[in-house]
């Protein structure tokens, strides 16, 4: 064996202890990095399988959905392991140092003490990254596990919205994906170790016997301590004490910060998720819902220019109104239908045709000319029976127009309701993309009180016109029930809607529209399913990251509390009891924990503010910061650096104070 291969392998055997926390740092990076590779490998087969080879019409969009994140989560975990490793490998030249000067001084070069080093991690890499590589591909399968469990549970709510659809990883074993990952692992160590190794190299033998590799007075200052009756020279000593060792504390803090800011912002991530869920959770006041909605394409109308959209499959009102007869015919189960034209006209309005609230909601609108502002037009109809009741409500006779005077924004993260048009508007100029015009009376007007709960959403126009269905056509319809047997009116349902469009195995865009019939609360349902799915993935992530972020503590306190005993057997020779050398280190413990909580808190909240701020300027939601996770965080923070100190200064109590100082 090569002589610097066997130095190496007698220091790994020597430390034992920091052999195992290296190794295990090792191990939990190329873990996490063949999880991450593996999972996209089996992310990649289940859109194949489901979409084709080349992922269908938005491929490149499909991509980027599952590279980017596994990019992102590869980098932070290569930039995680660097800062450990690295700095495992920094304390174990920095014990070998005066080692270093002798075999500099008895000829070994520069190169031979950096092969030393890289030998020793090359040794750590052949045991761990192969360990790690099966880890990785054990959290994969038990994660794909996990995933599958609840997929099943996603496919019959998501069957009964879409045909055709069977969600399910698989578990991949790609030798692409294997040799990936085990590159990756590989490249990460050698990185990292490379540093340390450098480093060691270009001290001179002298600084190397005289043990200087570490030492930087640069900026030093000296600090007076002084001794009182109020016993707090622990803390001076710990404060002093952090501030000299703050470049051996240094990766340590930082990634212990790096995992402060990850949880905050998983938890800061739980919390905007639980807002949008809670959002697209619309409370119709129906349980079921069926619809149908036909295929369109936007294009330009070749007379005005203006863009206009083109169904496919319109469906009239007549036709409507015999499915909505069918469908009570269920146990006499009442019906409520509506469908909307969202595109078809656009409203020609004055200032004054405009409320105050609503002019300053559109004081940069579109002008048209000298007709004034442009609001987009939605038009409603309704079964005959609701809209009978409608026009009872409305004090309006049957056949009139009622405006729905309610206008929903988001207002930088709150829902708003006001009142678009004013009470003097008594008809409206509506005008089509190809430029005719029509002229409409508003017979009657609800307030967002009158309105009932069905017509409330999703309110995305201005101007919300109901009229009468004669001659309508609209893109899409919906039937809402509140049946006492479900599942047997869904079936039925389902029949009924397939009588009038069948698809015969068609998709939405094969055959041109779809029908579907669902439980109104599915959709919230299939969220839940994402966001439990999704937090439980990445508080898998975050708390394997994390113990790496913990291991490099454990290591760098110990070698701290290590390299420090003849300190301590100084200042237990001047009079100083062990209870306040004790009472010394927990008080640096609780300093280092301080500044990483300093870093990573700060850091972490801005993240989940921006974050927030970004999703507020498309969802109105309430968001509120993770307090009782940021709580949680600086406990167990404070808790892992104290447990550390104390366990690893036990080892103090065995020392022989003479014996100490003499080495």
């Amino acid at each position: 064996m090569n002589i610097l291969c066997s130095f190496a392998l007698k220091q790994l055997g020597r430390k034992k202890g920091r052999t195992v926390i290296t190794g295990g740092a090792i191990v939990l990076s190329a873990a996490l990095l063949t999880a991450v590779v593996n999972l996209v490998a089996s992310g990649r087969t289940m859109l194949v399988n489901f979409l084709g080879e080349d992922y269908g019409l938005y491929g490149g969009a499909y991509m980027m959905i599952l590279l980017v994140p596994a990019l992102f989560l590869a980098a932070l975990i290569v930039a995680m392991s660097v800062i450990v490793i690295s700095n495992a490998f920094r304390m174990s030249a920095n014990e070998r140092i005066s080692q270093f000067g002798t075999l500099k001084c008895v000829g070994a070069t520069k190169k031979q003490i950096y092969q030393t080093i890289m030998y020793e991690c090359v040794l750590l890499c052949t045991a761990a990254i192969p360990l790690g590589i099966l880890l990785g591909y054990l959290f994969s399968f038990l994660g794909i596990a996990v995933v599958n469990l609840y997929m099943e549970e996603l496919n019959v709510l998501v069957r009964s919205m879409m045909r055709q659809v069977n969600f399910a990883l698989s578990f991949v074993f790609s030798p692409a994906a294997l040799l990936i990952s085990a590159l990756i692992s590989l490249g990460t160590v050698l990185f990292a170790a490379m540093l340390p190794a450098r480093k060691a190299m270009r001290i001179s033998a002298l600084d190397c016997l005289r043990n200087g590799g570490e030492t930087d007075t640069s900026g030093y200052k000296r600090t007076r301590i002084t001794i009182d009756a109020t016993g707090k020279i622990e803390y001076q000593l710990a404060r002093k004490n952090v501030s000299s060792y703050r470049k051996r504390m240094h990766s340590a803090v930082t990634a212990f910060s790096i995992s402060i800011m990850l949880f905050i912002v998983l938890s800061g991530l739980q919390e905007i998720a639980g807002g949008i869920q809670d959002f697209i959770t619309m409370d119709y006041g129906y349980s079921v819902i069926a619809d149908y909605t036909s295929n369109f394409k936007n294009t330009v109308n070749p007379k005005t220019g203006r863009r206009q959209q083109e169904c496919a499959f319109p469906i009239t009102a007549e036709t409507a109104e015999e499915i909505t007869a069918k469908l009570r015919e269920y146990e006499e189960t009442d019906i409520y239908g509506d469908g909307q034209d969202y595109t078809t006209y656009v409203a020609l309005l004055g200032e004054q045709d405009l409320t105050e609230e609503m002019r300053r909601v559109i004081a940069d609108g579109d002008d048209a000319g000298q007709s004034g502002t442009v609001l987009e037009v939605e038009r409603i109809i309704l079964d005959e029976k609701h809209y009978d009741e409608l026009c009872a409500q409305a004090r309006v006779a049957k056949g009139g127009t009622i405006l729905l005077n309610d206008y929903q924004y988001n207002d930088n993260g709150t829902e708003r309701h006001i009142a678009p048009l004013s009470e003097t508007v008594a008809t409206l100029q509506l005008e089509k993309a190809d430029g005719s015009q029509d002229t409409v009376s508003i017979d009657g007007v609800l307030t967002p009180e009158e309105i009932p709960k069905p017509l409330l959403y999703p309110n995305t126009n201005p101007v919300r016109l109901v009229v009468p269905s004669t001659g309508m056509t609209v893109r899409g319809y919906n039937w809402m029930a509140n049946p006492a047997d479900e599942n047997g009116f869904m079936a039925y349902a389902k029949d009924v809607l397939e009588g009038y469009f069948p698809q015969n195995g068609l998709d939405y865009g094969e055959a041109g529209y779809t029908s579907r019939v669902f439980g109104a609360q599915d959709f919230a349902k299939i969220m839940n399913i994402a966001i439990v799915l999704a937090a439980c993935f990445l508080y898998a992530f975050v708390f394997l990251l994390g113990l790496i972020g913990v291991l490099n503590v454990i290591s760098t306190v110990s070698f701290q509390i290590k390299s420090r005993a003849r300190e301590f057997a100084v200042l237990q020779s001047v009079g100083m009891p062990s209870k306040a050398v004790r009472k010394m280190l927990t008080m640096e413990s609780v300093l280092c924990a301080g500044k990483a909580l300093v870093v990573g808190l700060p850091l972490g909240m801005v993240i989940v503010f921006l974050m927030a701020r970004c999703v507020k300027m498309l969802f109105p939601i309430p968001f509120h910061m993770p307090w009782t996770a940021m709580l949680i965080t600086i406990g167990i923070s404070f808790l892992v650096m104290w447990g550390t100190v104390r366990i690893s200064a036990r080892t103090l109590k065995k020392q022989n104070i003479i014996e100490t100082i003499r080495m």
